[in-house]
């Protein structure tokens, strides 16, 4: 399972350094992807990679909440108040509502859990001093600690951190 970590950091040199030590972890047995950063209100920091959106808000877990409930809703709509000729043919048409809805469920879904925020994490965020920013790492659940205690040393003060609920589940 993915962890992703959220960090405050007090300078742009700090920053830097935090993806260089982090980029040459990512190239050992620890699996850490990232680091992304933002300063306040969610504004991109200069020449370094910006914050996804889904990082900050419940985008993929609304996603698949609405990808169960649209499968469902369909599927009974259709058993419900589908015709049933034979067997296989209502077999048919509740697995293609089924699918059908799971993936409109999914879009809807995203398109809800995008405007929900992170509240302990925004709130976190919006106290940052200007000159400060905010790192997001992701990183597997083992290898969670050995980064936590590099960023430290670095500086970085960790301010949450999150589990996702299916490993590398992202939207492009």
């Amino acid at each position: 399972m993915r962890t992703l970590l959220y960090f405050r950091l007090n300078d742009i040199a700090t920053a830097k350094l935090a993806q260089a030590r982090l980029g040459e972890l990512a190239a050992t047995s620890e699996r850490v992807t990232g680091p992304w950063f933002g300063q306040r209100d969610r504004q991109p920091v200069e020449e370094l990679p910006r914050i996804e959106i889904g990082q900050t808000t419940y985008r993929e877990e609304a996603a698949i909440a609405g990808l169960f409930a649209g499968a469902v809703f369909s599927a009974l709509a259709v058993f419900r108040y589908g015709v049933s000729a034979e067997a296989g043919t209502m077999f048919m048409a509740t697995v293609g509502a089924a699918a059908l809805g799971a993936v409109i469920g999914w879009w809807i879904g995203g398109l809800v859990g995008v405007r929900i925020g992170r509240f302990a994490l925004g709130r976190k965020s919006t106290q940052l001093a200007p000159g400060q920013f905010l790192m997001v790492a992701s990183t597997d659940s083992k290898s969670k600690e050995s980064v936590k205690r590099m960023v430290n040393e670095l500086g970085g003060v960790s301010i949450d951190e999150h589990s996702d609920l299916m490993p590398n589940f992202r939207w492009v």
